[in-house]
């Protein structure tokens, strides 16, 4: 994944913000928390991390790596910490990082996955129905990987759903078939992500590449 060093620009801190901690100096913390806001220059501000509700208090001068992903890119910087505070809600500020590394998803390498999905079909009004269910096979930034037991027609308009685990889906990801072929039975459709699909599903999406990315191998 080729990565540029740039100055971290205020618009690209988006309050509530989902953004991954991960400690410098042990290995044993890795906290999801919310961005706040910033003083270019200054400091970022967070929420502390919770777990089981209570707040998590980081160690003043602990160093950590930053990384949210906002738009197609995944950012990552380093900064440590300056300060807490519980009242009136529990914050935590870390230093302003000199640059940051951004890094285009678009570019990313396509990873397998086994993950179901449903592909729905949209009609002369817009309304989704179901096409046929599959298995999501590999994904990137760009595009994905389906198995079904039917076929996709390519000229049609068409939505995909995944179904990560019980608590999280991925739904109305809009999708044009690039390619396909029928191998004993089995449908394989490339589709391609269409760039009309809002930020907010391009998120989660790129959500979803970091989470498999920072998967730790076990030999």
């Amino acid at each position: 994944m080729a990565e540029t060093k740039i100055t971290l620009l205020p618009d690209s801190l988006v309050h509530g913000l989902k953004v991954r901690l991960l400690a410098m100096e042990t290995t044993k913390s890795k906290w999801d928390t919310i961005f706040i806001g910033s003083k270019p220059g200054r400091y970022i501000v967070l929420e502390q991390p919770r777990v089981n509700g209570l707040p998590v208090k980081l160690d003043d001068n602990s160093k950590w790596s930053v990384n949210f992903i906002n738009n197609g890119q995944i950012f990552n910087f380093s900064c440590e910490v300056i300060g807490s505070c519980f009242r009136p809600v529990p914050l935590v500020f870390l230093s302003y990082p000199a640059s940051i590394e951004t890094a285009n998803l678009r570019n990313n390498k396509r990873y397998p996955v086994h993950i179901p999905v449903t592909v729905d079909r949209l009609d002369e009004t817009n309304v989704p129905e179901i096409l046929t269910k599959g298995l999501l096979l590999d994904l990137s930034w760009g595009g994905c990987l389906v198995a079904s037991t039917s076929e996709i027609p390519p000229e049609l308009k068409l939505l995909l759903n995944l179904y990560i685990d019980e608590q999280k889906t991925i739904n109305g990801l809009q999708v044009e078939k690039k390619s396909g072929r029928n191998f004993q039975g089995t449908f394989y459709s490339g589709l391609s992500f269409l760039p009309t699909n809002t930020s907010a599903v391009n998120n989660q999406i790129g959500e979803l590449l970091n989470d498999i990315e920072h998967i730790p191998l076990r030999l």
